[in-house]
Formats: C-alpha cells, sequence, structure tokens
C-alpha cells in the first residue's frame, strides 16, 4: 500500500513519449487556505470536506486531461513531475506509467486514497509520492521539476510558488477557470493574466482558453 506522505521531497524520474489522452471530468474551481468569498469564510477544513463529499459521490475514471496530451507533444525534459490539487488524479496515474517519478498533492485524503488505491492496482507505487497538504502551506522543492501541473485550479501564491519549482528547461502547465472580464472572482482568473504572472525567465509556448460560461476556463503552457 502506498502511503500518504507529508514531505516534499521527490526521487529521479524516467521519460516518457507521448500517449493518447482523453478526458471527461467536469471543471470545478479548487481553492486553497482560508478566503473570503461571498459573505462565508472558506478554511482549510471545510474545503478539504467539500472535495471529500465531491470523491466519495462520484466515482473516478482516472482519465488525463487533455492539457496533458498538450505538455507531452510539447516536450518535457528529463527530471520528476509536480500536480497540484490533484484529487484523484488521472495526469498522475499516466505519467507515473509512462515512468516519471510523480509528486501528487491535494488537501482531499479521500481523492489521494482513491490514487493511491490505483496507483497500488497498476503497480506504480514506487512512480508515485502522495502528500496531503493545504497548497497554500506547501512549499516546493525550488527548480526541482522538470513539469509542474494543475487543472482546474487558480491561488495566486500558488501559481508563484510553482513556477519558482520548475527547473531550467522545465514547463508549468495551468488550467484555470476564468472571468470573461477583468472582474476579480474567487478561484478564476481572466485570459491573459497567467503569463503576465510569469516570473522573468520563462518564454509562453502556448496561452488558450475555451469552454463556455460557469466552465470558460485559460490555459497556459511556458517553459523556463
Amino acid at each position: 500500500m502506498l502511503p500518504v506522505r507529508r514531505d516534499f521531497t521527490a526521487a529521479p524520474s524516467g521519460t516518457v513519449s507521448p500517449p493518447l489522452i482523453s478526458n471527461t471530468r467536469t471543471p470545478s474551481p479548487r481553492s486553497t487556505g482560508t478566503l473570503l468569498t461571498r459573505g462565508s469564510l472558506v478554511t482549510a477544513d471545510n474545503d478539504r470536506a467539500r472535495w471529500n463529499a465531491r470523491y466519495t459521490s462520484k466515482r473516478p475514471t482516472f482519465e488525463p486531461q487533455p492539457i496533458l496530451s498538450d505538455v507531452l507533444t510539447a516536450g518535457i525534459s528529463d527530471g520528476p513531475v509536480l500536480e497540484l490539487a490533484c484529487g484523484a488524479s488521472g495526469n498522475a496515474v499516466t505519467l507515473a506509467s509512462l515512468g516519471r517519478h510523480v509528486t501528487a498533492v491535494d488537501i482531499s485524503d479521500v481523492g489521494l486514497g482513491q490514487l493511491r488505491c490505483e496507483a497500488d492496482n497498476r503497480g506504480l507505487t514506487s512512480h508515485l509520492d502522495i502528500v496531503e497538504a493545504d497548497l497554500s502551506d506547501y512549499q516546493p522543492r525550488e527548480h526541482h521539476y522538470a513539469l509542474v501541473i494543475a487543472t482546474f485550479f487558480w491561488d495566486g501564491s500558488v501559481f508563484d510558488a510553482a513556477c519558482n519549482a520548475v527547473m531550467p528547461g522545465g514547463v508549468i502547465a495551468w488550467q484555470a477557470l476564468s472571468t470573461p472580464t477583468m472582474t476579480s472572482r474567487p478561484f478564476r482568473i481572466h485570459h491573459g493574466a497567467l503569463s503576465a504572472r510569469l516570473p522573468d525567465g520563462f518564454t509562453v509556448i502556448r496561452e488558450h482558453q475555451g469552454g463556455v460560461e460557469s466552465h470558460a476556463w485559460t490555459c497556459l503552457y511556458a517553459r523556463r
């Protein structure tokens, strides 16, 4: 049985080639830490409870996100992978099955437990390091990962730390639910703001948007 870890280290990785990717996940915003939204206090505990209920009510498919296919097509350097707000992640098991060592971090112990069981079933425990953590408190290793990836999640401080975790030549791949204008909304960001927030030293590979209305999203791939 693969344990849930609370340390933040990762092991060396192998190499991968692009697979065929499909996905049916319905996007939903992810949050971390303590935020004020619509007059209610969102804490790590009730965020964990919300996502635990979601993962309990619906069995995960472990299909990877389309963002992963785009990233693999663009190419990733040798090295470990970090997935933030992973949940019961198809990205993590796909990358692990291709020989990468993946550190998967999420606040939901239920989602991580499902991911752990899937890794056990596929014989991938040696390639997967599971970390239960509130991302607002989590500090990834600096300049260590060939790929840092997050899907349907937004927190500015977490994005900044994720960029700092990318090794030279590595890629950050980030997808977040978006707003149609510059208006601020909890857990969302307007299109173009991801690339605007990148620190010096990154080159944008692609930035695009999709979805409609409440499911509108923005996506960025950038290489250090």
